[in-house]
């Protein structure tokens, strides 16, 4: 794998580019697999690398798919194209999938808005590490998720209002509507949604 990435010269990397995307219909999974590795090493300035490893998330083998996923995650918010196909993962049969996906969407950062909305209901999720994984990703998403929480303190769930208010506690925010939002969850029929909030407040210092 090695010769077909970081030690070769530049001028061969599209070849190995070529190799190794052509690896990932190989019939045996492990083939796929270190063909997804391969192509990670190559980073993201390899213009077939990204269309390479989102078509990947869509491998029947899980190992390819959780590979995938997570070489995603390493490019960052060079991973910005393949948002689609990390968001199509969050509904992933496997949940090692489901959480690598998500911490790449973590990754990429601000930009990763538009999953906020496939992220939020995964704060409810049965699974406490996918809660947790969600709640993180929704941190590294930023600010941006801020609208979302306020809404979702009305939530139905309440695992979700309560994941809700310790998250926009968490980010700090001050908006107006953000204060308003928790002082009513100070009174909410569930003993540990009061508890976010009032732990909210206090982060947020109010």
């Amino acid at each position: 794998m090695a010769a077909l990435t970081g030690t070769l010269p530049d001028e061969y990397r599209d070849e190995s580019v070529k190799i190794l995307t052509q690896a990932l219909n190989a019939p045996d999974d492990e083939v796929r697999a270190l063909a997804v590795i391969g192509l990670s090493e190559l980073g993201a300035g390899a213009p077939a690398v990204l269309p390479a490893l989102s078509g990947a998330m869509h491998d029947g083998c899980i190992q390819v798919r959780r590979r995938a996923a997570r070489s995603l995650g390493d490019l960052g918010n060079a991973a910005l194209p393949s948002l689609p196909h990390l968001v199509a993962a969050l509904d992933d049969s496997s949940i090692c999938v489901r959480m690598e996906a998500m911490s790449a969407i973590g990754r990429i950062g601000a930009d990763a808005e538009p999953a906020v909305p496939h992220l939020m209901p995964l704060l409810a999720d049965e699974q406490i590490r996918v809660r947790t994984v969600a709640g993180a990703t929704l941190k590294r998403i930023g600010r941006s998720c801020i609208p979302a929480l306020v809404e979702a303190l009305t939530d139905p769930d309440a695992i979700i209002r309560e994941r809700a208010a310790l998250l926009l506690g968490q980010l700090h925010a001050t908006e107006d509507i953000v204060i308003e939002g928790l002082l009513e969850a100070l009174a909410d029929f569930d003993g540990d949604v009061r508890e976010a909030a009032r732990k909210a407040l206090k982060l947020i210092e109010v």
